[in-house]
């Protein structure tokens, strides 16, 4: 129903308009009336009309003024201002405010009801626009959540200058000038060491991300995005050390909270150091990055942090966030063997990236410790280990024999590098990176395989209004963080972008090849709201579905 108001200060002429209406009939409810602007204005304000409808002349405040102020509170309100002069200045001051109609007294109940008809025709297109407009922002959030993403990843690897990063995050709805900033980033394994969580789909784990991104919408000083891997990176900025500690403590905590509910699986978190510039802000994830490498060494979770503060009562350091202690020195003695374990290098290379692999070397060497790596012996130790860890994970994806010794290359010898730590830490990195680039290789081949089974899934399916980006990533087994990335990767356009373009190509051919309605090609493309279908083929193809067919079929 179109909510009309009125206002007339004739009481004789408003039980007139009021009588000779067909309010509900026609389509239309009245829900207020008043005999002049200023008892009309708060009733106005509270009720919300649609249309206005109001005299001119009126003790008080005229319907000028009123219209005036009520345009500069509801600017959508459509105004039909009723007169018994023909004063061409009154028309003008009308036009000026942005009224809908000018009609001249006496109104016949015909010319009444068809201007407010009209009047109600308007406001009915302009609101299916905007519910268009709206569907389409938010069908388009997975684009604008996507440059987001790029925009905070190039900002701290340092590729945007301090004018960029402006420009850019206040484009993107991202205010990024802070007193300090620090970076945290975290990941969610599996319980079951033997498991790989790269690539696999878990549904306890997208939805312990989901509900962690939704705490995150709601504080205003926290942004995150999705590496390679699972991997989530908060910048994190305030306008003092202190508050900055305070969130770090309370994001903290309130994640470790979170993860009570889930006992199976393991959690890291790493806060890198704080800094105070923007063009600083890739030194603080350099520093979180070496901490984090630290979680493929340990068996349960933990938060590694060098940003914590000492109590000033009790001397000691904050107990929710606390960094593990660089291992001390130790003789061959009292080598703890387990930090040597092949299931350290094993949980690298199954979750690992490339990116990490140096970070990944530095710590492992340091948990051993640099002094006991002094020994030759225990050097050529640690690199077999290596070497039997790498065989035992490709031995997992099916290789072996000699076709791993062929991708091995020469670092099926580790003996020619254990002449030093260096030479040794050089293999490691080596033999890793070796083992990952093959490792990628085959995920991309996954990938694509994935990738063939989504877009046949969206052929066979385009039709489903419900389809999205969730449902076909549940229908490939992979997490919807991770369908998107993989997707835009291998394909060059987002999954709605893909999408879009199926529905858009099956509408062109039924356009063209049939004599089908507008609204059930529509709805044979996957689009049940008829005005939506248009928005959408006009946003994308440059002209609405019936000029697209008038052309085609005129040519």
């Amino acid at each position: 129903m179109i909510k009309v108001f009125l206002v007339e200060d004739e009481y004789a002429i408003r039980e007139g308009i009021k009588r000779s209406i067909h309010w509900e009939r026609d389509g239309f409810e009245l829900v207020g009336e008043a005999g002049d602007g200023e008892v009309a204005l708060p009733k106005i304000i509270k009720s919300k009309p649609d249309i206005l409808i109001t005299d001119i002349r009126m003790p008080f405040m005229d319907g000028l003024e009123l219209s005036r102020l009520v345009k500069s509170e509801m600017p959508d309100i459509k105004i039909i201002v009723l007169s018994g002069y023909d004063d061409f200045n009154y028309a003008k001051q009308a036009i000026s405010i942005g009224v809908e109609e000018y009609i001249l007294k006496p109104v016949s109940e015909e010319t009444l009801m068809e201007e407010l008809k009209k009047v109600a025709e308007i406001i009915s297109k302009e609101k299916q626009e905007n519910e268009a407009r709206e569907k389409y922002v938010h069908d388009m959030e997975e684009i604008r959540i996507l440059e987001q993403q790029k925009f905070l990843h190039d900002m701290i690897d340092g590729k945007l200058s301090i004018q960029e990063s402006m420009a850019l995050g206040k484009k993107l709805g991202i205010e990024v000038t802070a007193e300090c900033y620090s970076i945290l980033l975290m990941q969610v394994f599996s319980g079951n060491s033997g498991e790989s969580d790269i690539d696999a789909y878990s549904g306890i784990k997208e939805d312990i991300y989901s509900r962690i991104k939704e705490n995150c919408n709601d504080i205003p000083n926290v942004f995150l995005y999705d590496q390679v891997g699972d991997v989530l990176c908060f910048l994190i900025k305030a306008d003092s050390e202190e508050e900055l500690r305070d969130m770090i403590r309370r994001g903290t905590e309130s994640i470790r909270k979170l993860m009570k509910d889930h006992m199976d699986m393991l959690y890291f978190m790493a806060v890198g150091k704080i800094v105070e510039r923007i063009r600083d802000v890739n030194i603080s994830y350099a520093d979180a990055s070496r901490k984090f490498a630290e979680r493929y060494m340990i068996e349960e979770s933990a938060i590694f942090d060098g940003t914590e503060k000492k109590d000033k009562k009790s001397g000691k350091a904050d107990p929710v966030i606390e960094e593990k202690a660089a291992t001390d020195k130790i003789d061959l003695n009292s080598i703890d063997a387990g930090k040597i374990s092949q299931k350290t290098i094993l949980h690298f290379l199954k979750n690992g990236t490339i990116a990490e692999v140096d970070d990944f070397t530095e710590e492992y060497f340091s948990s051993i410790g640099y002094e006991v790596m002094e020994s030759m012996m225990l050097r050529q130790y640690v690199l077999v280990e290596a070497l039997l860890s790498a065989a035992a994970f490709m031995k997992t994806v099916g290789v072996e024999g000699k076709e791993l010794e062929e991708i091995l290359g020469d670092t099926k010898d580790p003996t020619g590098y254990a002449s030093s730590v260096d030479s040794a830490r050089e293999y490691i990195q080596k033999l890793l990176n070796t083992i990952l680039e093959y490792r990628n290789k085959l995920s991309d081949q996954k990938y694509i395989e994935i990738i063939d089974k989504a877009k046949e899934y969206i052929q066979n399916n385009y039709q489903n209004e419900d389809m999205s980006l969730q449902s076909v990533a549940l229908e490939v087994n992979v997490s919807s963080n991770h369908f998107s990335a993989i997707f835009r990767k291998e394909t060059g356009e987002t999954f709605i972008d893909y999408l879009t373009e199926v529905r858009m190509e099956k509408a062109r051919t039924l356009l063209v090849c049939t004599a089908m309605k507008t609204s059930e090609i529509g709805f044979q493309v996957g689009y049940r709201d008829p005005h939506y279908f248009s928005y959408i083929f006009k946003k994308t193809q440059g002209m609405s579905p019936k000029e697209y067919r008038k052309a085609k079929t005129d040519a």
